[in-house]
């Protein structure tokens, strides 16, 4: 019985010291439970049962438990080393089987898993592309490809406009020139002439000298100017002698140079009572020995008219005698239009008169007009050349002093159109389908002068300006021609004038009434116009803009731009509202709204401009019953050459395009939520901006919260929930089966797992970067290690001492 007993002793302190030993062991195993040697002692029980006095039978181990009491936690660098703060399991899956383990060393495998060390993987709930995280539970992975893109839906603005803005916009009114010289195109002379007198010619030296005759009497004769409207007119008594300061003799070219000095003297410096006169005189070398004076007008383009009176003495030596008749200058073309007044008065009933010059082109009024208190004016010029016909080729066309080289309509076309931005400033030119006729336009008004040479006679093209005014034809004189009039060799084409008319301004009074650039002014003439309507390149139009970026099906990045513009509130009127605003959309610069089917082709294809009523309460909050819905349906994605980038594109309202978008999208539509916006009297404020696009981006870093939620960050800087680490507690830890390797399985004895999220019900909560260490305390194992090995040493004494007492017993006869 001794034996027995000792036996069970040895086996005892056998087990402990293996337990002791398993726990020291495993002293820097991470989440390692230590676990206790539990003892019973052992009685022999009879069927009646023992006496009082019953002697034990031994030892026996009763359990061997585990104390899942919290372990040190320490901070490690990796982001997916966990530790758990308080009750709770890691749950693991390892093929198939769910375990479960307090050991945080995980990682990821090369399918992105959460593993531990030997492969089991992390088990999870996973979220949604939205980030919601759902019920149930499984393997929790890491994407570590690229993320997919994901296009914008939806797009939420929250602003404030200021609600002591200005109105920008007001109701003016718009009049286009259309007086009975408007466009009509004038034909002419190209340059300007002079009126020129011109004597008979001689040779030198002069036959006879200056010097006064015997009588006392100079040479004299009388220069005579009349008809010039912007000169000096009048008579001149010219007298010349040697003491005038004419050589005596006229031998050569100077000397006669000379001659017309002493004459210009007298014609601008003559003896009073007697006034300058607009004429100059000058010596002429006609070349071959043959000389001559001509006397000529100070002023190009003036009808007028110059006369030699009264010559005496030797005047017949120098070609003035018998008196020579002048030729009259000529005015070159102009646009024909008349120097016109007109008046402007504005809504107080003060009146500025402005007056146009005679010829001006329509650009320099316009400008002028432009200056004008309560007037911007806009003008452009048009023409029509057609009938282009060169016998050999041989013709050339000039456009406002530039000759082309083109030989036809088709090459003048590409050719002035490659000289718009040059020497041909804001001319364009454009061929109609049967390239027969060429449109030339001059955006900012400008005449167009068209002349055209040639050494081929009979050449010929024909210019038309007003449609309802007759065309003009130039053409090369034909070689047996008489009756070609060689004053017409340019033709001159002036341009319309739009003006438009601040709000409570009026024009009246134009001056002559009925020609020029202002025909007669009646109500019909006039139309209304909204001025200062919205320009996105204008920010003079907008009172408030602000921009995001947002992103289409390929994960390309655009820019959406919204602009908020006032708009005019009259009590009176009810067609208008209090605090109402428009949101205009544009994107990349591009007009996004759905196409106007009224308009003709094509455009009644193209976009148009979207805008948006918005409407606000009079406690400055968003009135979401009168504000629009705002669908931006009809977004082609551009690249930077502003081509269709490949992306998806639009659906718009005819097409079936509505404010519920399917996920996942089928179309680059996308709403618009400005849901907290308010109107208050603050400056414009941007509260809140977001969009649910994304580009492509690789995973960057991953963070995961004390709840448990794993958080990624990516390269494009979006940052997404994956999923949320699982928990589980049982009622009874102590049931729980070890299967090694730091983990547990469930059993009968621990109860079904409850399973839930960190900082849930009674679970802990997580700690990323950092691992539990093993609860043993090894200075209390060393001891008991010490407390095993006497407890065995004991035991073998007790069979060392039945032995002898067996022995002696033995021993007995």
């Amino acid at each position: 019985m001794p034996f027995d007993t000792a036996l069970s002793g040895i086996r005892a302190a056998s087990t402990n010291l293996s337990v002791t030993g398993s726990n020291i062991a495993n002293a820097s195993t991470n989440g390692f439970k230590v676990s206790r040697t539990e003892f019973g002692d052992v009685y022999a029980n009879s069927v009646l049962g023992a006496g009082s006095n019953n002697i034990g039978a031994g030892v026996q181990v009763q359990d061997v438990s585990q104390s899942f009491a919290q372990g040190n936690v320490a901070f490690t660098e990796n982001e997916l080393d966990m530790a758990i703060n308080g009750n709770g399991f890691f749950i693991v899956s390892r093929g198939g089987e769910q375990l479960y383990t307090r050991a945080g060393t995980f990682g990821l495998d090369d399918d992105g898993f959460i593993t531990n060390n030997i492969g089991a993987r992390l088990q999870g709930f996973e979220a949604d592309t939205s980030g919601n995280v759902g019920g149930v539970i499984g393997d929790v992975q890491i994407q570590t490809a690229n993320l997919a893109p994901r296009q914008t839906t939806d797009v939420e603005s929250v602003l404030n406009l200021n609600s002591t803005n200005p109105v920008l916009q007001s109701v003016g009114r718009s009049f286009n020139t259309s007086g009975n010289a408007i466009g009509v195109a004038q034909a002419g002379l190209q340059t300007s002439t002079t009126t020129t007198l011109t004597g008979t010619t001689f040779g030198l030296p002069l036959a006879n000298n200056f010097s006064p005759a015997p009588t006392g009497t100079p040479m004299s004769f009388e220069v005579q100017f009349s008809g010039s409207a912007t000169g000096n007119n009048g008579s001149v008594d010219i007298s010349l002698d040697t003491d005038d300061g004419v050589p005596a003799t006229v031998n050569t070219f100077n000397d006669l140079r000379t001659l017309a000095g002493v004459i210009n003297a007298q014609i601008f410096s003559p003896a009073p009572p007697q006034t300058p006169v607009d004429v100059v005189a000058n010596a002429v070398d006609y070349g071959g020995g043959v000389y001559g004076l001509e006397f000529t007008a100070l002023q190009e383009g003036e009808n007028t008219q110059i006369q030699i009176n009264s010559p005496s003495a030797n005047a017949a030596q120098i070609g003035i005698s018998p008196a020579p008749a002048s030729v009259a200058g000529i005015a070159a073309v102009s646009n024909g239009y008349p120097q016109q007044s007109i008046d402007f008065v504005d809504g107080k009933g003060q009146s500025v008169t402005y007056t146009s010059l005679a010829g001006a082109s329509a650009a320099q009024t316009a400008s002028e007009l432009n200056a004008l208190q309560g007037v911007s004016a806009t003008s452009n010029t048009n023409l029509t050349i057609t009938g282009f016909n060169s016998s050999a080729d041989n013709m050339t066309v000039s456009i406002n002093g530039v000759q082309l080289t083109g030989d036809s309509l088709a090459t003048l076309e590409a050719e002035i159109n490659s000289l718009s931005n040059t020497i041909l400033p804001g001319i364009s030119a454009t061929l109609d389908p049967t390239a027969t006729s060429l449109s030339l336009q001059s955006v900012v008004g400008d005449d167009l002068r068209i002349s055209i040479a040639s050494t081929d006679g009979g050449d010929s093209l024909s210019i038309q300006g007003d449609p309802d005014a007759p065309a003009q034809v130039l053409q090369v004189p034909p070689v047996s021609a008489g009756n070609f009039d060689s004053t017409l060799n340019s033709v001159v084409v002036g341009g319309t004038i739009n003006l438009v008319l601040a709000e409570d301004y009026v024009m009246q009074n134009e001056t002559p009434p009925s020609v020029g650039l202002f025909q007669p002014i009646s109500d019909t003439e006039f139309s209304d116009v909204v001025l200062n309507a919205f320009d996105p390149n204008d920010q003079s139009t907008y009172n408030s803009a602000t921009s995001m970026s947002i992103y289409d099906s390929l994960g390309n990045s655009h820019v959406l731009t919204q602009y908020f513009v006032k708009e005019h509130y009259e009590p009176t009127d009810l067609t208008t509202a209090a605090n109402h605003w428009s949101m205009y959309v544009q994107i990349d610069g591009q007009d996004v709204g759905d196409p106007n089917t009224a308009l003709p082709s094509p455009q009644n294809t193209q976009p148009t401009t979207a805008k948006f009523d918005v409407y606000f309460r009079e406690d400055g909050s968003l009135n979401t019953t009168l504000t629009e819905d705002m669908l931006i349906s009809n977004w082609t994605p551009l690249d930077s050459n502003g081509m269709a980038n490949g992306a998806m594109g639009p659906q718009n309202v005819l097409a079936g395009g509505t404010t519920v978008i399917p996920d996942p999208p089928v179309s680059s539509n996308f709403v618009v939520d400005l849901t907290g916006t308010t109107q208050f009297g603050s400056e414009f404020s941007v509260n809140d901006v977001d969009q649910n696009g994304f580009a492509t981006g690789r995973l960057s870093g991953l963070s995961i919260d004390e709840s448990g939620v794993i958080f990624a960050r990516y390269t494009n800087g979006e940052s997404q929930i994956l999923a949320q680490v699982a928990l589980a507690d049982f009622t009874n830890q102590q049931g729980l089966q070890p299967v090694g390797n730091t983990m547990w399985a469930e059993n009968f004895e621990s109860g079904a797992p409850n399973v839930g999220t960190p900082r849930s019900a009674a679970l802990g909560s997580l700690q990323a970067g950092a691992l539990e260490e093993s609860n043993v305390d090894l200075s209390e194992q060393l001891v008991n290690l010490i407390i095993a090995q006497r407890n065995f040493q004991a035991s073998a004494k007790t069979i060392e001492t039945a032995d002898q007492v067996t022995q002696t017993i033995i021993n007995l006869r």
